[in-house]
């Protein structure tokens, strides 16, 4: 694989961690912010309103509230093997009209992806892989015969899924279980905090994509039989943070933190002008 593609497909990896931590291998470190926390399980919860005792329960109250407000600003950090991804941006998980803006530091390298129409913008710096100062952009094609499609085709929909809050929810859906809630209070905002264990037998058994299902399968295969996740729920019944920890061989670990704000406001998300695509 060229430069190139190595660099766009760490990329790619690193989005699809973020927002599929409840999907396939978890991932960042710290975007979020703190707050003071409750340790004692709870009935009550955010604004009196009942915390859910099943991950099931959980899974179909977010997705009911994020079929309302699909879109969010989100920051991410994924850490694995001594590397780094961070950044963040804005989402609108609007089925086939799902977009996506992000700008990302990878080690010293600043790098921007946009998402649109099913159509992946890709922004790296000159000399790392990317274009010219006067036509910075790549895009990936879905099914295109240039040789930046042809390697990334394959993880398109795996990003398109990857900020989709109903796929990840599924995830918990069918493999999680609630060990306990807490009340808790994140960046002045009353939330309730779950504390998930994630079965890898029935994530793969439910994964949404081969991609998905392969990385479930090869942490069964490591004897790695379940993961913790932690998720944080504000009032309206949506994530504001999610991390996860997924242990992997010679000790090595992928560590996840996403953060998720301003819940159903507008974001203004275009493709990169023509003028302005290298492969255009």
């Amino acid at each position: 694989m060229r430069k190139t593609g190595i660099l766009a497909a760490g990329v790619v990896l690193a989005l699809t961690v973020v927002g599929c931590a409840s999907k396939e291998t978890g991932t960042p470190v710290a975007s979020g912010g703190s707050g003071s926390t409750s340790s004692e399980p709870t009935a009550g919860g955010n604004g009196g309103k009942k915390d859910f005792g099943s991950a099931n329960d959980l899974a179909n109250a977010i997705n009911s509230k994020s079929d309302a407000k699909k879109s969010a600003k989100i920051a991410f950090e994924v850490g694995a093997a001594g590397q780094s991804f961070k950044g963040d941006g804005a989402i609108n998980a609007d089925g086939e009209n799902s977009s996506m803006q992000m700008k990302m530091n990878v080690g010293s390298m600043q790098m921007e992806m946009i998402l649109v129409d099913k159509i992946l913008y890709i922004k790296m710096p000159a000399g790392a892989g990317g274009g010219s100062a006067a036509k910075p952009w790549n895009k990936v094609t879905p099914g295109g015969d240039d040789p930046l499609s042809k390697q990334m085709t394959p993880m398109l929909d795996s990003i398109d899924d990857s900020f989709d809050i109903e796929k990840q929810v599924e995830q918990i859906k069918a493999a999680g279980t609630i060990n306990k809630t807490s009340k808790e209070t994140l960046d002045g905002e009353q939330v309730t905090h779950y504390d998930i264990t994630i079965d890898t037998a029935k994530m793969a058994e439910s994964a949404p994509t081969p991609e998905a299902k392969e990385s479930a399968k090869q942490l069964s295969q490591l004897g790695i039989k379940s993961f913790d996740m932690d998720w944080w729920v504000n009032s309206d019944d949506l994530p504001v943070k999610i991390t996860s920890e997924i242990p992997g061989p010679n000790n090595m670990k992928v560590d996840m933190e996403a953060t998720y704000k301003d819940w159903g406001q507008p974001v203004d998300i275009k493709a990169p002008s023509a003028d302005q695509i290298a492969n255009n």
